[in-house]
């Protein structure tokens, strides 16, 4: 069955200089390093919301169980053609476009931030041209019209401050006939974690905050503007897994803003609705300390340019 779309994301978005549109038609010769003056923008950005700690504890925090991992990627590697030229948008640290690289697709790694992209091209293996790590934000890609065959985003496009311009841009580099492919984690609302991210969201908008800004926005939000824009996508789910979770322990990544969906409030109204969350988790769950099952899964969304 389904979840609702519950998903804790962790990249960023910014404000980027002019694009260019210098991508060649062909992909650079993989044996060698290829051209920065072909893929990078002419200036590094300025970043807005990214990732700036240290991107292993990054890696740690986020790693999925053996198995996991590597089924999203043969489930989006499947559905594109063989050895594309492959656009990763917020790439972050490579999780993704590296087993994608090491499959024979040409990747290019966009992302906000450098210390993620550092540690990207570190985990390269030696030798290796791709993914070829690109600084730059969702709505000003750095790429000529129809550049790419194939692009995908994961747990980004909750995070940038115009959505419809990110969409553009997207289909503006995407090749006729391309295929873009949405990808995140979808968590059981009843479950720890699904559960504190919907009452996070329901204590902001009893606020009067807006959902639909950054960060806030949620990914059945973000499918519906795609499907309105591009048509009904191809769904697929990857993945279904299990982990144990401590209710008290989902609390705390929350007081200490660990995922993007819980940035952007001051300290005291963040405060004041994290010891909300607490008293009503009390009432939902009992013992905030005994560990419970939390089950989730990744989703792929394609949609067809």
């Amino acid at each position: 069955m389904p979840f609702r779309g519950r998903c804790c994301g962790c990249y960023g978005h910014a404000d980027a200089s002019r694009p260019l549109s210098s991508l060649p038609t062909k992909p650079p010769n993989p044996r060698r390093s290829p051209d920065p003056t072909v893929l990078a923008t002419p200036g590094a950005p300025r970043v807005d919301t990214a990732f700036h700690g240290d991107p292993r504890h990054y890696d740690q925090s986020r790693s999925l169980p053996p198995g996991v991992q590597e089924a999203i990627v043969a489930a989006l590697a499947a559905r594109l053609p063989e050895g594309a030229r492959v656009l990763d948008v917020g790439a972050g640290s490579g999780r993704l476009a590296l087993p994608l690289a090491a499959r024979g697709f040409w990747v290019v790694a966009a992302d906000l931030s450098p210390e993620m992209l550092a540690h990207l091209r570190a985990k390269r293996p030696a030798g290796a041209a791709f993914p070829q790590p690109v600084l730059t934000d969702a709505m000003h890609l750095p790429f000529r019209n129809a550049a790419f065959p194939a692009v995908f985003s994961v747990h980004t496009l909750h995070l940038v401050a115009d959505l419809p311009a990110a969409l553009g841009e997207i289909r503006r580099v995407l090749a006729q006939g391309g295929s873009f492919a949405l990808g995140y984690i979808d968590h059981d609302p009843a479950a720890p974690i699904g559960w504190t991210l919907h009452a996070w969201r329901q204590a902001l908008a009893a606020r009067g905050h807006d959902l639909h800004a950054p960060m806030w926005r949620d990914y059945p939000e973000i499918v519906a503007a795609l499907a309105a824009r591009w048509g009904t996508p191809h769904t697929v789910e990857a993945a279904r897994w299990q982990k144990t979770v401590v209710p008290a322990d989902v609390l705390e990544s929350v007081s200490t803003r660990q995922f993007t969906p819980y940035w952007g409030l001051p300290d005291d109204e963040h405060a004041a609705i994290v010891a909300e969350l607490r008293a009503a988790a009390r009432a939902a769950f009992g013992d905030l300390h005994r560990p419970r099952p939390d089950p989730r899964r990744f989703v792929w969304h394609f949609f067809r340019r």
